[in-house]
């Protein structure tokens, strides 16, 4: 049975200290240098300790960075899916920049240690979708957003987003940016099609609005001439 199946550990005294020490190697030395001797040195505890209650060190990490982030990045809706978007992309840009080094630590690690990335991807990464669902949910509830949007793209497009321009162009997540990003890239995303519609953006729906509109009688008859003239040749 492995750490992830198991069932829930008690908490270890000092666990805040011990995160906090395995986090700051990461940040400094990168996952590969990182050792159980080396955390138990900075967080005071023995080696035994941490593997009564951790087996190795990827499931110590993931460990980590699940209760790294543990807080929502949104907690109450603004009212609107724009206001929501606006909170929810600030604060994760926040975090990214708050924690490069160690996302790009992390990043890293999961490509070369396969271990590490099923425990991340399965303890981690679905506390950030908990959050985008949250506030798609909340969109939906108010009939600015229908239920059946493609949630999975849009959960891998706001990380991929930012992640480029801080890591790639190595540009800041400045204000005016998140706003570009939000109404230029997100919201259209959401948007596509008849499947979405938000009355702060777009005012209340119209009945038969989505529905296709009817043919136009002249241009059908002009259509039917042409094509009993091309027959004819």
């Amino acid at each position: 049975m492995t750490h992830a199946d198991s069932l829930p550990r008690k908490p270890l005294r000092g666990e805040e200290q011990l995160f906090a020490a395995v986090l700051d190697l990461l940040r400094e030395v990168g996952y590969d240098r990182v050792t159980m001797d080396a955390v138990a040195a900075r967080a005071k505890v023995s080696k035994a300790t941490i593997y009564r209650h951790w087996p190795g060190k990827p499931e110590l990490v993931a460990d980590a960075m699940r209760h790294r982030h543990l807080g929502p990045l949104v907690t109450e809706s603004t009212g609107s899916l724009r206001g929501d978007l606006l909170a929810m992309v600030g604060n994760a840009a926040r975090l990214c920049v708050d924690d490069g080094p160690l996302v790009q630590a992390l990043a890293f690690a999961m490509q070369t240690v396969p271990e590490l990335a099923v425990l991340v991807r399965g303890q981690v990464f679905p506390l950030a979708r908990r959050q985008v669902d949250l506030v798609l949910d909340w969109a939906a509830d108010r009939g600015e957003l229908d239920a059946d949007v493609d949630r999975e793209l849009f959960a891998e497009l706001l990380p991929a987003v930012l992640m480029t321009r801080l890591f790639t162009k190595g540009e800041d997540l400045d204000e005016a940016y998140l706003k570009r990003v939000v109404d230029g890239v997100l919201i259209p995303v959401l948007c596509h099609g008849p499947r979405f519609h938000s009355p702060q953006l777009h005012g209340p729906r119209v009945p038969g609005a989505d529905a296709p509109p009817a043919p136009d009688p002249m241009t059908s008859q002009a259509n039917e001439e042409v094509n009993s003239e091309e027959r004819k040749r």
